[in-house]
């Protein structure tokens, strides 16, 4: 959480925190911004309040981040820019400027979304023009990934509105289907049409939008053998068919910027085979086993271990037997959701995760089966928060069932 900033950087013997460009393209920058979209500078020493150096144009937009404010047009930079080519050279001048007049000196760690090459380049010329100052450099731990990792009450309350749009939107696309006429195991829009892939993404879009969120990221709808491969995203101009698995999965973001949600149910419309109802059984019970193991200060990767068995006593291949399977459960548990679609903690088999079950973390818990030659797949997703008395609450409210009737 944000509030344990001074003590991450006391831990990691980090005198300041420097940050710079636009809260709309880099979550960390709208994070350390407190969600104002302003382009800026952000300084924040140990133990001190943070300060924000802000364009003049945005003066009333910047007062929102309840920080400390330095306006750039009361500083007169023209003469250092006007004096350097080098534009790289020039704004490491005008960063030193800035850090001398807030004192700033020792080890400062540096965020921004610069290309890699040019933000090589800018902190070689920062720390050539100022010797008072070294580089944070950790390989393990990210600061403010480590600050963002756990969520406060409104940060969880953004997120459990955000899921409640999601659901909203997904209920209102069943419910239009449902509405639809079936013919020869095919579903009409409307007179002659039938219902496509793409059809359903366009339905659940405009729902999104109506509820405050847009699938930034992307969108995935797949049917059949593509929803046996994870990350396919479905073809936009394959009819719906009644009987075959469709993953919906849906990861939209706030309009403007903001905290993501990650939702996924698989439905047949019409009815479903056998297989695939024992399936969709065993990937329910695998997603409550699961449930019932996420206690504070349990290992992920112990987490990871314990459904990968669960998954092979029911006879299906996993990564904890083969490493290289691309059917079966070919994935990882989950991953933490904030202001990235995917943030810590992670799971998954590496002996070099460490990640553990936090209190205050939001994650999803998502198991799958996948068999694309077998023409299926079958996926179900909901975002837990871990409440800081260990609690685990699901923010998903919505059922689990394979079946839509029609």
């Amino acid at each position: 959480m944000k509030k344990d900033l001074d003590h991450l950087m006391k831990e990691m013997k980090v005198d300041a925190l420097y940050a710079e460009g636009s809260a709309n393209a880099d979550p960390t920058i709208y994070y350390l911004f407190n969600g104002v979209n302003i382009n800026g500078r952000f300084v924040k020493k140990v133990g001190k309040p943070a300060s924000i150096i802000h364009k003049s144009i945005e003066r009333e937009e910047a007062a929102k981040t309840g920080c400390r404010l330095i306006n750039m047009s009361l500083i007169d930079f023209r003469k250092i820019l006007e004096n350097n080519r080098n534009a790289a050279r020039a704004n490491a001048l005008v960063t030193k400027f800035l850090l001398d007049q807030l004192r700033v000196s020792g080890t400062v760690a540096f965020y921004g979304s610069l290309p890699l090459g040019n933000a090589y380049n800018y902190l070689r010329q920062i720390l050539s023009v100022n010797r008072r100052i070294k580089v944070f450099n950790s390989v393990h731990h990210d600061l403010i990934m480590q600050a963002r990792e756990t969520k406060d009450d409104k940060e969880v309350a953004r997120m459990r509105s955000a899921g409640e749009g999601v659901i909203r939107a997904f209920d209102r696309l069943i419910k239009s289907v449902q509405k639809m006429k079936v013919r020869k195991n095919a579903i009409y829009k409307s007179p002659g049409k039938k219902l496509r892939i793409g059809d359903l993404k366009d339905i659940l879009r405009r729902e999104l939008f109506d509820n405050g969120l847009i699938n930034s990221n992307g969108l995935i709808v797949a049917q059949g053998r593509d929803a046996g491969i994870p990350h396919n995203s479905g073809q936009d101009n394959q009819p719906v068919e009644l009987g075959r698995t469709i993953v919906f999965d849906i990861y939209p973001q706030e309009i403007g910027g903001g905290y993501f949600f990650d939702f996924t149910r698989t439905v047949c419309f019409g009815f479903a085979p056998k297989r695939y109802e024992d399936i969709y059984r065993v990937v329910k019970e695998v997603q409550d086993y699961a449930f019932d193991l996420l206690k504070v200060g349990t290992r992920t990767l112990e987490i990871e271990k314990q459904v990968c068995r669960f998954f092979e006593k029911h006879g299906h291949p996993t990564m904890l037997s083969d490493r290289r399977t691309q059917i079966g459960y070919c994935h990882t548990l989950g991953h933490g959701v904030g202001l990235n679609i995917h943030e810590s903690p992670s799971f998954g088999l590496l002996k070099t995760n460490q990640n553990i079950i936090k209190p205050g973390s939001v994650f999803t818990v998502e198991p799958g089966l996948y068999y694309p030659a077998a023409g299926y797949g079958i996926r179900l997703e909901d975002i837990v928060h871990v409440r800081p008395n260990g609690r685990v609450i699901n923010l998903t409210d919505y059922p689990r069932r394979l079946v839509v009737e029609m």
